[in-house]
């Protein structure tokens, strides 16, 4: 069941890498030079006050120092490199293993 749900959100996570990787492409071409949308741009689209609200739940927990120097900076990463990647490994870490095929005991007459 883990690894069914670490599928599904691997594979939103890559079709939104996708999406993101898309748009970053045509603005790119439009703008003439490579652009690429910071996840925090990115999630103040979806939700205004998202990333805000992300800081104040996260900063308390591992302190100050630590949100300047990790939470802004994948904040500050780009959205198709942070979706796609993750949803990679997510897809990966919840593949179903092959099964080993069974040795079959053959006995010897004589």
């Amino acid at each position: 069941m883990l690894s069914f749900v670490a599928r599904v959100v691997g594979l939103v996570l890559f079709a939104i890498g996708v999406v993101a990787l898309i748009s970053d492409g045509i603005s790119s071409i439009a703008a003439d030079t490579v652009v690429m949308t910071p996840l925090s741009e990115s999630l103040s689209l979806i939700a205004p006050d998202f990333v805000d609200r992300v800081e104040g739940l996260l900063k308390p927990l591992v302190g100050d120092a630590a949100w300047t120097e990790w939470g802004s900076a994948i904040l500050a990463w780009p959205t198709l490199a942070v979706a796609g990647i993750s949803g990679i490994f997510l897809m990966l870490a919840g593949a179903r293993r092959s099964q080993r095929p069974t040795r079959r005991h053959v006995g010897f007459t004589i």
